[in-house]
This record gives C-alpha cells, structure tokens and sequence, in this order.
C-alpha cells in the first residue's frame, strides 16, 4: 500500500480501508454516533485482540457526551480528553493504518477529523507467573519469566530499581514484527561489549524471529560447535546476577528465555542452589557436577576400552566377571553400547514429547522392560545396562538442557574413538575436546575462562562455592569476567 493520506470524510476512509482489508475476515468495522456533536465515529481492530471492557468504557464516554454550554470545547479536543489514557499517537497515512490494525492497535476515526488515533487497547494473551519448568531449584525463589517481553521487564525492574539500569527496544523482522529488548547496568558493561552486541543484533535485524533460540543461533560467535555460546534462563534472579557482573541480556517478545552474554563453560555447570545452600553444600554439589559431566562423555567409552583392548588393566577377579557377563553376547562392547544408548536417548525423548503422566510412565517402565529384556535376550550384557544407566543419570546434573545436550551427544563420539584406538582414542577424544573449549570465544571473550586461572582470583569461585565474607561480601555472582 503507498503511503496514501487519509481522508478527512468517514465514510472515504473506511471505503479506503475496506478495499484493502478485503480478504481479512477478522477485522472488525465498528460505527458510533456521538449525539450531542452529531458526528460518527468509527472503531476498526482485528478479533480476539480487543481489551471489551475496556473498550465498552471508552464507547460509553463518547456516547455520553455532551455539549457544554458555558466552556465548549470541539469534537476533537472532547475525543482526545476521553481516550487519554489509552491513546499511543496519531496516525496519519492508510499504510501506517493498516500497519498499526495488524499490530493488535484499536484505531479510532472522527468524522471531519483527518488524523486517526491509536488506541492501546491490546488484550494480553499470557500465562500467569510461576516456576520455571527448566530451571528449578529447592531453596529460591519460584518465579520464571513468561512470553511477554514488558511484563518480563518489569519483573526486572521490579527487582532491580537501580536508575543505571538500561532497556533499549527494537522493533525485529520482516513479515512478523517482534520486539527485541537489550538491557545492561550502564557503567558495568562494557563499551566494546555493547558495540559487539549492537552490531551482530543488527546485522540480523532482517531476520523473522519465533523464539530467543533462533537469535542465539544468529549472533553466536560460531555455529561449528556442540556448545552453546551464549547461556540462556527462564530465571530472573539469574538475569540480575549476570548484569551485576556486566553481562549484556537480550529478551525477544514472545520467548520465556532470556540471552545472556558473554558467558563461560564455568557459569554453565552453575546453579542458584549453589548461593542459596551453605557454601560447603555449594561446593560439594558443584564438584560433582563436574564428575558427572566426565562420567557422562566417557564411561562408555572407557568400558568399551578396557573391555575390547586393554583387559590387562582390569583386576583378575573383575575381568572374569565382566567376562562371564558377556559370555553369550554376540555382539562386540561397541555395538552393545550403541544399541543401549540410542534406545536409552529414544526413551527420552519420547518422554519428552508425550503428555507428563504418560512421558514418565514411558521412560521409567521402557528403560527397566526393555533393559531386562534386552539382557534375558543377551543381546546386551547387565553391566552394560548398569553403565548406561549410570551415564544417563549423570547427564541430568547438568543445570543447563543446551549445554547437557552437547555432551550427550559428544558421548557417541567418545565411544567411536574408544572402539578404534582403545584407551589411546579415549585420551585423544579427551585432548581433542578440551582443545576446542579453549579456542572457543563468546562476544570475543574466552569460552574456557577462567580455566586459565594463573594470575586470577576468579577460578575460586569457578570449582567451589567459598564463604561470602571470604570473598569479600558479594552476592549471587558467578564467574566474574573482566570488562574490556
């Protein structure tokens, strides 16, 4: 549509705009007459996006209306005193109009009147405030953002009344417009940060976005890795956390999940019951994330090692037994393995997928059938279910599903070096991986920090959550990074 003026008569504009509304069914012509100026008025918003009541309040005023006879004011000044505290801005061109309509604005004509005022009467389709379903804690607060980006903003703030708070705005997308916040502590973030920020966001600025994760995809710092660059919360105590530390969060309309960067594999193996629990119950929790994290990636393949290549490692008594466990096997380890961690991973993501009572039903009784009879069937041996029963469990310390996810399926990768080269593969895979943590940047800051901790004090709190006052007081604050 050109950017075609509005006509000051009623009756052309919405002609004008029928014409080009045609085919949209939803979009409601709603007239009023107000009696005591003798002029129509004219109401046009999409179904199901309307605010009724307040709606019908805003009709009734304006049918109400009356000439005053000591201070009469004009039509126009009468419809502005009315809408006041719903009205956004005036529009004045039938594209911008239209614009506007689909945007879920309520747009409001007078007769004679040649602008048309947009009316904020935009009814809210959320969900109400609770846990987060990814993220939860025992001890903390039990609250999680949900799909709308200002009422995200404003839990925020409702935390944070610091005036050095920023929260800048932007409009994102080509068909589907959706806004893009961008927030930080003016004076913590840095300045190449910002800059880095600004300009990957609008690199992309074409780009229609869904959800958070689409975006976290676009302004990594590359896309040739496993490992999320960039970490992401349903958590606003966890937002506050990252921009006390001069971290730089971004929130897209419609997505629950908040970005956070620049971020390291250390703050990903955190959690808030790290800060909300005494601090050797932190540690200790932290450190066996850690373990967890190890026996996730490499316990099978290690298995399969020992097993396939190197049994001279194994005590006697223990290598006879694993071998009396796979006696009638007729498969190699690595084969067994495979079929018990791909079933174990089909297990779970149906679990996932289905309905809750029915997904956990799924998991729980198919991984013990199946298991079970897998090994009546020797087709797998019972230290192999145990092993892979045992890797599953360590995959979900992980506090972070993106972060976990990557090292499940690094695990396959382990398993195939095993199988190759034997405890020599199981090392090379180790050195290979760690080698690619250490190229790796986020917002050009180092992904593997502070595991370079020579020189810093921030590795302390990177492997064990120390007392607060032996740190000097501070609160909930992961891994600080340095500002450039």
């Amino acid at each position: 549509m050109k950017s075609k003026p509005l006509h000051i008569k009623l009756d052309k504009k919405q002609e004008e705009l029928k014409s080009e509304l045609d085919m949209q069914d939803d979009v409601v012509f709603k007239q009023i007459f107000i009696p005591g100026y003798e002029v129509s008025g004219l109401f046009v918003f999409v179904n199901g996006t309307m605010d009724y009541p307040a709606f019908n309040e805003i009709v009734l005023d304006l049918l109400a209306a009356q000439v005053e006879t000591r201070h009469p004011v004009s039509i126009e000044q009468l419809v502005i005193s009315k809408i006041c505290s719903v009205r956004e801005q005036d529009v004045e061109t039938y594209e911008k109009a239209k614009e506007y309509i689909f945007d879920g604005k309520t747009l409001l004509f007078i007769d004679g009147i040649v602008n048309g005022y947009v009316l904020n009467l935009e009814k809210e389709k959320v969900r109400t405030l609770g846990e987060p379903s990814t993220e939860r804690v025992v001890r903390g607060p039990k609250l999680g953002f949900i799909e709308s980006l200002q009422e995200n903003i404003g839990l925020i703030r409702q935390y944070s009344n610091h005036p050095n708070l920023i929260v800048k705005q932007q409009k994102f997308g080509t068909m589907e417009k959706r806004n893009v916040a961008l927030i930080y502590y003016e004076g913590k973030a840095s300045d190449s940060l910002l800059k880095e920020v600004n300009k990957r966001i609008t690199e992309v600025k074409a780009t229609d976005l869904q959800d958070s994760g689409m975006l976290e995809e676009l302004i990594e710092d590359t896309a040739l890795t496993p490992f999320p660059q960039i970490q992401n919360t349903e958590r606003p105590d966890k937002v506050l956390a990252a921009l006390q530390e001069g971290r730089v969060v971004i929130m897209v309309d419609g997505s629950p999940f908040a970005l956070m960067a620049p971020t390291t594999i250390t703050m990903l193996l955190q959690s808030p019951d790290d800060y909300y629990e005494r601090w050797v119950a932190g540690s200790f929790l932290r450190v066996l994330r850690y373990l967890s994290l190890f026996v996730t990636v490499f316990l099978s393949g290690i298995y399969i090692s020992l097993v396939s290549f190197n049994p001279g490692l194994l005590p006697s008594e223990l290598a006879m037994t694993i071998a009396g466990t796979r006696e009638n096997v007729p498969f190699p380890p690595f084969v067994e393995a495979i079929i018990m961690e791909v079933t174990i991973e089909l297990l779970r993501e149906a679990g996932i997928r289905l309905p809750s009572p029915i997904g956990q039903t799924v998991g729980l009784v198919g991984g013990v059938i199946i298991g079970q009879a897998a090994v009546q069937a020797n087709i797998v041996s019972s230290l192999m279910v145990i092993i892979v029963s045992i890797t599953t469990i360590t995959s979900f310390t992980v506090p972070q599903y993106s972060f976990g996810l990557a090292f499940r399926a690094l695990r396959f990768g382990a398993m195939i070096f095993a199988a190759v080269l034997g405890l020599y593969g199981t090392t090379l895979f180790f050195i290979i991986v760690i080698s690619h943590l250490s190229k790796l940047t986020s917002f050009q800051e180092p992904y593997f920090q502070p595991m370079d901790f020579i020189g810093k004090k921030s590795w302390k709190d990177a492997f064990l959550r120390l007392p607060k006052r032996k740190k000097g007081g501070d609160s909930f604050e992961p891994v600080r990074r340095q500002n450039s």
